[in-house]
């Protein structure tokens, strides 16, 4: 039989872990809230912008650019006017974290969209990258269902051979964002299967195709230097980007990304051209 001192002490240490149950599960509630928020908070931020940005828009004159920074932002002021001494039209992309992927992929089939030979080249690299992803340990199924939207947004396009046609098929996420995650799987790719050079490349210890299932393959997520390089080589297209940021110091930055390792510098001419500003990609045109 217990005695009466043990079932105080019983009593008390139940009573204990009972409080301790109820404090954690207060705490868990409130973690869940907490996260509940914050998801929240970010689908009505990705709302906002799915209802103000369209996936890409129609050009416009790049001294429109003045109209987003105040008129005694000399900085800005003055480097909107270097952009538009070279620079005449600008296309925006929505700011959800795709935008250099949209940008790219736009611009490429608005180079090509009337040039059957190139429009094929890269359709026969779709099923290269296909063939390359399965060596790589994707699921064939998976990669399947990309490549066929990729394939019917070319169709598309080829058929209307037009702006119009390109700018409808790219307005609607059905087909524009597909196009996006082919070329975050066309750019993984390309990483994966040249490990060895980019792997100097990046930080906190990630592995390459660690970096590429955090960083590159996941929809929404910004790009940097090392995408740009992959996708260019991979896709053997010469990209410009134009850098317009606070920095004092310059005007306007330009960076250049080759098509191959071998490419002339001094004749370097860009297929597309980029305007970024901090976390953003929008499309350049000189004319």
């Amino acid at each position: 039989m217990a005695k009466q001192g043990d079932l105080a002490t019983a009593s008390t240490t139940s009573n204990t872990a009972s409080n301790n149950n109820n404090n954690n599960n207060n705490f868990a509630s409130g973690d869940i809230d907490l996260d509940q928020q914050t998801q929240e908070q970010q689908s009505q931020i990705e709302k906002e912008i799915a209802n103000n940005q369209p996936l890409i828009s129609a050009k416009i004159s790049t001294s429109e650019l003045r109209n987003e920074y105040l008129a005694e932002d000399k900085v800005y002021q003055d480097k909107v006017s270097e952009l538009m001494k070279k620079y005449k039209y600008l296309r925006r992309t929505r700011g959800d974290g795709n935008c250099f992927y949209r940008a790219f992929g736009f611009g490429f089939l608005e180079e090509k969209y009337n040039n059957k030979n190139d429009i094929e080249n890269f359709r026969q690299l779709m099923l290269d990258l296909k063939s390359k992803l399965i060596q790589l340990g994707y699921l064939d199924f998976t990669v399947e269902d990309v490549s066929d939207v990729v394939n019917e947004l070319i169709d598309n396009v080829c058929k209307g051979g037009d702006e119009a046609s390109l700018m409808e098929s790219f307005s609607s996420p059905a087909h524009s964002d597909y196009f996006v995650a082919y070329l975050r799987l066309f750019t993984s790719a390309y990483l994966q299967m040249n490990a060895a050079f980019f792997e100097n490349f990046i930080d906190d210890g990630k592995t390459i195709k660690q970096f590429c299932n955090t960083e590159v393959e996941p929809m929404g997520r910004e790009s940097d230097n090392i995408h740009i390089i992959a996708l260019a080589k991979a896709a053997a297209v010469p990209l410009r980007v134009v850098y317009m940021d606070r920095n004092e110091q310059c005007l306007l930055t330009t960076h250049d990304f080759s098509a191959t390792d071998d490419e002339n510098r001094s004749a370097f001419k860009p297929m597309i051209t980029m305007l970024y500003r901090p976390g953003h990609y929008d499309l350049l045109y000189e004319n």
